[in-house]
């Protein structure tokens, strides 16, 4: 018979993500706000930029996604004495919301793909130690949503997938790591080369949608790896 770890609120743990899901989803923002970036063409990351008009509610929406991601990871502590792929999951989960905390304590002074201005400071390396900050804790996020990705699979794997949720889960998590790496390979590339990325905004929107979904339904799925 199966049980949740003594000290583990599930339930709470659960909706605390699932809200952290839908915070983090910052396409919902965008549209409320009629698109006002270039889809193609502009990070999401640049609505919470401080020229911006949604500068506020982004960072917002980051913080509170982060807050309650932290909070549940605190919560879950009980279950990372359970199995090692539980742990990785946890941690891999708490980096995630430490890189997004931070984001929205160090947001841009402006958006590059709204502003000429902006992307002339950006080309030429004057765009000061926000962006440069902005690009670490961005880059931490990113290495922890590769990583909860590849850790939902690995605890799916051990625990049978779970049914067809499961298997569905692993496909998101698959997803979430792959879509999240090639943006991250493309973004390093662009900072290498010094070459502006090709139309990176579709690809970071749907990685970001991917990561929000997985957010919302990690737990549910994953139940049974978290019981003994």
């Amino acid at each position: 018979m199966f049980a949740v770890p003594a000290g583990f609120p599930y339930r709470l743990t659960r909706n605390l993500m699932i809200a952290a899901g839908v915070l983090y989803c910052s396409l919902l923002l965008e549209a409320a706000w009629g698109y006002p970036l270039n889809v193609h063409t502009s990070f999401l990351s640049e609505l919470g930029a401080r020229d911006q008009e949604t500068s506020l509610y982004a960072r917002a929406m980051d913080l509170g996604a982060s807050v309650l991601v932290l909070i549940a990871f605190i919560l879950a502590r009980p279950a990372a004495r359970m199995h090692r792929d539980i742990r990785g999951l946890m941690i891999s989960t708490a980096l995630f919301g430490l890189g997004t905390l931070a984001d929205s304590f160090f947001p841009m002074d402006c958006a590059p793909s709204a502003s000429e201005a902006c992307r002339i400071a950006e080309k030429h390396g004057h765009d000061g130690a926000e962006l440069v900050i902005h690009e670490v804790t961005s880059t931490l996020a990113g290495i922890g949503t590769i990583a909860l990705g590849i850790f939902t699979i690995l605890v799916l794997r051990r625990i049978g997938w779970a049914g067809r949720r499961g298997r569905a889960v692993a496909v998101l998590g698959g997803a979430v790591s792959l879509t999240n790496a090639w943006l991250g390979i493309e973004t390093s590339l662009e900072v290498l080369s010094g070459d502006d990325l090709h139309l990176p905004g579709v690809l970071q929107r749907v990685a970001i949608t991917l990561a929000c979904i997985l957010l919302a339904v990690l737990l549910p799925a994953l139940k049974r790896g978290f019981q003994r």
